[in-house]
């Protein structure tokens, strides 16, 4: 279940807590004006209700990715002044994921 995205896992419960929150909405104006009010989701709100497409959440999963690195990348340029040298950045930032995959896991790789 680690792999599953949280929004998969709750999917089901918001479907259904939107659909009671349009049905309690229509109740209660039926109530008060004793008249048949249906209440219908727009195509927007409807959309969003029957959950995100597998590429809604492969495009969230990029945003967030792309986001992450450039904020290390960004933390990594500040911290060793290399002013507008990305390229630089990524290196260092490359060789230190080398570095703790060989800390963690010894030379097994050679």
């Amino acid at each position: 279940m680690r792999h599953v995205s949280f929004g998969r896992l709750t999917f089901k419960y918001t479907k259904e807590a939107n659909e009671h929150l349009l049905n309690s909405v229509q109740t209660s104006i039926e109530s008060l004006f004793d008249t048949d009010c249906p209440i219908v989701p727009t195509p927007e709100f409807e959309t969003s209700m029957s959950g995100a497409s597998e590429k809604d959440f492969v495009n969230s999963g990029l945003y967030y990715t792309v986001l992450g690195t450039s904020e290390t990348l960004r933390d990594v340029t500040k911290k060793l002044d290399l002013g507008l040298d990305v390229r630089t950045a990524s290196y260092v930032l490359a060789l230190r994921k080398i570095m703790t995959t060989y800390s963690a896991a010894g030379y097994t790789f050679t």
